[in-house]
């Protein structure tokens, strides 16, 4: 299911319905284009930060700027249903919209998931987290609003 790029138009475009990993679907699919005959001409469609290595087995969560300010955008597919993009993507220009509608009037829902975690743990084969990790790891991904919901229906 990759992603298509269209640099005239300045579009990425969603093939289908379904779940798209930014770092994998967009981000990397985006690089893999880039490199592919004359690609490099048109202007950049991301910007990232991350992956820092910050010490303790830990390192800065992955962030990925869809080039909004250069006039990229994400283009709904040509179907019903619902498009979940997972992973940390914003515009590069806060407050400019990053999707595109179809062009056949399908109704979409695009709805992203985004982590509320900036660090993120590593560990090296055969090491793990530790219970203790995995919980407080849970405690601090959960948003108070959350956190009231579940106290509410505990009681």
């Amino acid at each position: 299911m990759a992603v298509t790029f269209d640099g005239i138009n300045k579009q990425i475009i969603l093939p289908s319905t379904g779940s798209y990993n930014v770092g994998i679907d967009l981000y990397g699919d985006w690089k893999e284009w880039v490199a592919l005959t004359d690609n490099a001409k048109f202007f950049p469609a991301f910007d990232t930060t991350g992956g820092d290595d910050v010490g303790s087995g830990e390192e800065i969560s992955p962030y990925f700027f869809l080039r909004t300010d250069l006039g990229w955008q994400i283009k709904a597919p040509e179907q019903d249903g619902d498009v979940i993009i997972r992973g940390n993507l914003f515009p590069r220009v806060a407050g400019q919209s990053m999707f595109l509608p179809s062009a056949g009037g399908f109704t979409v829902l695009i709805s992203q998931n985004v982590s509320a975690q900036s660090l993120t743990r590593t560990s090296s084969s055969g090491g793990g987290l530790s219970i203790v990790d995995v919980k407080r790891a849970i405690r601090q991904s959960i948003s108070p609003k959350d956190k009231a919901v579940i106290i509410k229906k505990a009681r």
